[in-house]
């Protein structure tokens, strides 16, 4: 993935030198791990170790130059591992050296040469790690990082629309909605005069910043079958609300924000109430105009 936000991550690991980025790989692999499999820095007395993997007996080795020179590199390498081998090989088989580049060819055979088995981990291999955990810990790290919120635009909308599919099993049932209709019937049929200002405001800020183009091409990348199994679980959720559109609406959206959120996240419910609007525009939910009847 080359997208905007692994870029920004990318730019923003590659920027961390020294302690900056053992302090970043702690608060990574606590993510990865788990505090209790990942021993920081801070709580080893010992030399040698910049964080213990205990799960796999990995000691681990960071490096965070701010520019590649292959004697220093090669002397980090060597010194690292020697205090490994002093302080730590009879306990942990394991030895991981990490750091904040792309590890050159000749980094990696002089690590296999001191250890066969040893762990090479260089910025890609972090990026992988960064891509893999849950929404809520890459945007924990992202925060940590400096990376702006507004790239996390599109794994926002790829989480919530990749929920809803999978949770429903799939039925025969064919909903179609091809024929785009004029929105302002839409919201005066499913709307009371005084909240149509708002829903027009609101409809503007998602179109305006480029939400729906977002969400069209995230559901155009999927099979008619995944599709068909969102919009068969939007209809079901919506149809098992009670009260008037508006009223069923919220009920809806909150439904989904304390799903995907662990508290009144304002990024998760923007983007929740983005992916309704785009599908009552659609005319998936909400009452139909005599155009689509």
């Amino acid at each position: 993935m080359n997208s905007p936000l692994q870029n920004s991550f990318r730019i923003q690991i590659k920027s961390l030198y020294k302690f900056d980025f053992q302090d970043f790989i702690t608060k990574l692999f606590m993510f990865k791990y788990g505090a209790e499999n990942y021993t920081p820095p801070r709580d080893i007395k010992d030399k040698g170790a910049d964080g213990i993997i205990t799960k796999t007996e990995t000691v681990v080795a960071c490096y965070g130059p701010e520019k590649i020179d292959e004697k220093r590199y090669t002397k980090k390498i060597e010194d690292d591992f020697k205090s490994y081998s002093d302080n730590w090989q009879s306990k942990y088989e394991n030895w991981m050296f990490v750091t904040n580049n792309d590890i050159p060819e000749w980094a990696i055979k002089k690590i296999n040469l001191l250890k066969k088995d040893s762990s090479p981990v260089g910025l890609k291999n972090l990026l992988q790690i960064v891509d893999e955990l849950s929404s809520f810990q890459k945007r924990e790290i992202g925060n940590y990082l400096n990376v702006e919120k507004e790239l996390f635009a599109q794994d926002y909308l790829k989480e919530i629309i990749e929920d809803l599919i999978k949770e429903i099993s799939f039925t025969d049932k064919n909903i179609e909605y091809k024929k785009q209709i004029y929105f302002p019937d839409k919201v005066s049929l499913n709307y009371k005069q005084e909240d149509i200002e708002s829903i027009f405001h609101e409809y503007d800020i998602y179109f305006e910043n480029g939400v729906f183009n977002e969400i069209k091409s995230l559901l155009f990348g999927y099979e008619d079958e995944d599709t068909n199994k969102l919009k068969v679980r939007i209809i079901s959720d919506f149809n098992n609300k009670s009260g008037d559109f508006k009223s069923r609406l919220q009920q809806l959206t909150e439904k989904y924000l304390d799903k995907y959120s662990s508290e009144n996240d304002d990024e998760y419910l923007f983007y929740i109430r983005a992916v309704l609007i785009y599908l009552f525009e659609q005319c998936l939910i909400g009452s139909k105009t005599k155009g689509e009847l």
